[in-house]
């Protein structure tokens, strides 16, 4: 394909190729573009910086992040140039996507593919251009990490900055998967959250309406945990949102056998059965679910051990399920900046634990009524309104079904709520 430029005075008859292109790695590499989600993303400092440096490095006064969509070339940083996008066919960039290394034009006015450049005969009037691909793992070039100069220059970069706009353009392409991967997790983090509440809200309830919306939760369950174990199997992201990733996916674990015990639960029968259990195992695996939902709050999450073993007789899925709920009760009613406290006790033989948090607390006189929305009373929720739904008196069943008690006050001479949860001893 071949366009000719007519709008420029002394430019007639000077022609310019566009790049060619194989369909099928065209398909693959508009498909990682897209799962990137970074065209026509805001501007951010990590890339800013890169230009910036690789303009200084390279001694050329035009650097840019180029990535190259179906029609056009969008650019994710510029060094000085106010352009954000130029059209694909006359990108330079188009062609250095197949580069086996950095492609470098001397002289683009003397080049045949370029003479007749838009970008060649009118601003910003390219003589020199060295573009270094941004591939991912499986060799793929999104675009370019590339240097612009309207001088020409016949000797190009030295060894340097060669090497210098290879190694930078690696760091665009690992800045790029790490931040789709940290934003594939706020979404998988959300979705998870989601399932939880209802999930926790359902399992109080067996049916056969809450066992057919059970059966329907596996799906995103699964999406999101699938997900999540390739986020934290990735050696190529750094260790914080790996972590995360593994946390969702516990997550995930954790209600998909809520949503299997559903499932297996005959309508009108009795739960799983209590067993000698460490209370220590099914509050620290509490603690780790809801701890996204604290930083998410803005609230300080804290944990009282207890320095050997607890043994109850409980079911550790039920010890554990009825944590979540109150920790996340706690931390949507207590204010951003507040705590939120769980701590074991085991005092004469009587075990259990304590939630205790910095929230408004409950009324006086509405004590003896245990429902989330007199628990929310006069607070505004810390989590965008999310919460497990699942009220104290739903809560108060599973305990009992354990053979527990549970006790529910404010705190003493401080502001804030006190839920104490009295389990059997393993002895008994």
């Amino acid at each position: 394909m071949t366009k000719a430029d007519t709008g420029k005075s002394g430019t007639i008859g000077k022609t310019f190729t566009p790049a060619g292109r194989d369909p099928a790695r065209e398909r693959r590499r508009l498909a990682h573009l897209d799962r990137l989600g970074a065209l026509d993303t805001p501007p951010e400092p990590g890339f800013d910086r890169i230009v910036d440096i690789v303009s200084d490095i390279c001694r050329a006064p035009i650097a840019l992040v180029s990535l190259i969509d179906t029609d056009r070339q969008w650019f994710k940083a510029r060094h000085g140039l106010d352009a954000t996008e130029t059209p694909r066919d006359w990108a330079f960039c188009d062609h250095a996507l197949a580069a086996p290394t950095v492609l470098e034009v001397p002289d683009a006015a003397q080049d045949p593919r370029f003479a007749g450049n838009p970008l060649v005969v009118g601003p910003p009037f390219i003589r020199f251009y060295a573009g270094a691909p941004i591939r991912l793992g499986d060799g793929i070039a999104l675009g370019t990490l590339c240097v612009i100069d309207p001088e020409p220059r016949p000797d190009g970069l030295d060894d340097r900055q060669t090497r210098m706009l290879e190694a930078h353009a690696a760091l665009v392409a690992e800045r790029l998967q790490l931040l789709a991967a940290n934003d594939h997790l706020r979404e998988q983090m959300d979705l998870a959250v989601r399932v939880q509440t209802r999930l926790v809200d359902m399992a109080a309830a067996p049916g056969q309406a809450v066992q057919e919306l059970a059966h329907e939760l596996r799906t995103p369950l699964c999406s999101t945990m699938g997900y999540a174990a390739l986020i934290a199997a990735d050696q190529r992201l750094p260790q914080e949102p790996r972590a995360w990733a593994g946390s969702i996916e516990e997550a995930g674990r954790w209600m998909l056998g809520l949503v299997n015990r559903l499932l297996a639960r005959p309508r009108h029968t009795d739960g799983p059965l209590p067993q000698v259990i460490d209370l220590r195992q099914p509050l620290a695996a509490a603690l780790r679910l809801v701890h996204g939902l604290s930083l998410e709050a803005a609230i300080q999450l804290e944990e009282v051990s207890a320095p050997g073993p607890v043994m109850v007789r409980a079911d550790a899925a039920t010890v554990q399920q009825i944590a979540v709920n109150l920790l996340a009760n706690a931390i949507k009613y207590t204010p951003a900046g507040g705590s939120v406290r769980i701590g074991i006790q085991n005092d004469a033989g009587r075990p259990g634990f304590t939630v205790l948090d910095t929230g408004p607390g409950v009324a006086p006189d509405r004590l003896g009524d245990a429902g989330d929305a007199i628990l929310g009373q006069g607070a505004e929720p810390g989590v965008g309104g999310g919460s497990s739904g699942m009220g104290l008196d739903i809560t108060r069943r599973l305990v009992e079904d354990q053979g527990g008690r549970i006790e529910i006050g404010n705190r003493r001479g401080q502001t804030g709520l006190a839920v104490a949860v009295w389990l059997c001893p393993a002895a008994s």
